[in-house]
């Protein structure tokens, strides 16, 4: 897999060049964006395809039922924003690939949403840390982009305390890491697994 970021405070004021670099489709999208953090965030993901993404040209780019984007004929990917981050990962083998990056906030901000997105062991896992809740959730959230379409909420999804996650006949390889106070995961599908 694949993966390569940009830093909101980074390209604060870069507007007009990433404007210019980008497509036709992704500047319109950018320029319904009323605040310039959400206009850089559309912006800097549109750049980090065309300029990393193999194979990408806004032609190729497609979207499901549900709007995960998908590249035609091309590499598995998933962008995430969150905090200071947009994040990019690809993996030209693989079925699907799942990206979520979140900043690690107070643990007050988490208690009232755990029990919509954490099972029961997971909740014991998280306890009263702020940073496990964040982890687990940016690996649900990378879980539930990497499998795409077909699921409806979020507590439809399998734990997600372990590396490896099997999920409706496929194996899901999962990895977190955190870097200056944002957590960041990420989901690659095994084209060729099955649970059974």
């Amino acid at each position: 897999m694949e993966v390569r970021s940009m830093r909101l405070s980074e390209i604060r004021g870069k507007e007009r060049f990433l404007m210019e670099s980008v497509g036709a489709r992704r500047k319109e999208k950018a320029q319904r964006f009323r605040h310039l953090d959400d206009r850089l965030r559309c912006l800097a993901a549109g750049y980090m395809m065309q300029q990393y993404l193999p194979g990408f040209s806004e032609e190729r780019l497609v979207f499901g039922k549900d709007g995960k984007p998908f590249l035609e004929g091309g590499a598995a990917f998933s962008i995430s924003h969150g905090g200071d981050y947009v994040v990019l990962a690809w993996d030209e083998a693989a079925e699907g690939v799942g990206v979520d990056v979140e900043p690690v906030r107070e643990m007050e901000y988490y208690q009232e949403i755990l029990p919509f997105y954490g099972t029961e062991e997971e909740q014991r896992a998280i306890g009263k840390d702020a940073r496990k809740a964040v982890w687990v959730w940016t690996r649900k959230e990378c879980l539930y982009k990497c499998v795409g379409e077909g699921i409806s909420d979020v507590l439809e999804l399998p734990e997600v305390l372990e590396e490896l996650v099997l999920f409706q006949g496929k194996s899901f390889f999962l990895e977190s890491l955190e870097r200056e106070g944002h957590l960041f995961s990420f989901a690659l599908m095994n084209p060729h697994s099955s649970s059974g």
